[in-house]
């Protein structure tokens, strides 16, 4: 394994809340709340409540084989405006609900705050941009086909910099409590400025 680079946030001298432009805060707020993992079982229609009907989630396929040594891992992350027709023709979950041992789906609702062009036009646009966010902040353990080698981005109708909040079901803490996109990574020169 290679040695870690050392990187590190640049320093604007703000916590992400308060960085803003003259149109208001420079990092756009989205909460991601995550539902429990309802178990799917081979043969069975995926568990999907009704309270999920709107368009625009994201979701989270969980795996918990009987011989890993580690709980909840995230095995695919995805997006969909149709969560029931979604996985009635979904190869990559078909097979990891075929497998042995519990796979378990989570629901993820998106809460834009009061970003009002992510509610309406550019709403499918803006949840892509945060699936592929997602896939980039937890490669590691996914079996995602697409969106692993490009750069996650957006279209420009929609913010190009977000402060990501994860709420509700934890993962076992796998789920990154937040995320901030983009954020300028540096690595350090050394200080010699001191005598």
């Amino acid at each position: 394994m290679a040695a870690p680079l050392h990187f590190k946030p640049a320093d604007y001298g703000y916590d992400v809340e308060e960085l803003s432009n003259d149109g208001g805060r420079l990092f756009k707020a989205v909460t991601i709340d995550w539902s429990r993992p309802r178990d799917w079982n081979e043969g069975e229609r995926a568990p999907i409540d009704e309270e999920y009907l709107e368009p625009g989630y994201l979701y989270a396929i969980t795996r918990n084989h009987h011989r890993a040594k580690t709980r909840d891992t995230i095995v695919y992350v995805g997006i969909t405006n149709n969560l029931d027709a979604r996985f009635q023709n979904h190869p990559k979950a078909r097979q990891f609900a075929d497998m042995r041992g519990p796979t378990g789906l989570s629901i993820g609702t998106v809460d834009f705050g009061s970003y009002r062009t992510a509610k309406t036009s550019g709403n499918r646009a803006a949840i892509e941009g945060l699936e592929h966010i997602l896939i980039w902040s937890l490669w590691p353990t996914l079996f995602n086909d697409s969106k692993q080698m490009t750069l996650p981005k957006f279209k420009s109708s929609v913010a190009q910099a977000w402060h990501i909040t994860n709420s509700g079901y934890r993962f076992s803490g796998r789920m990154p409590r937040e995320i901030v996109y983009p954020w300028m990574l540096i690595r350090p020169g050394r200080d010699r400025s001191q005598k």
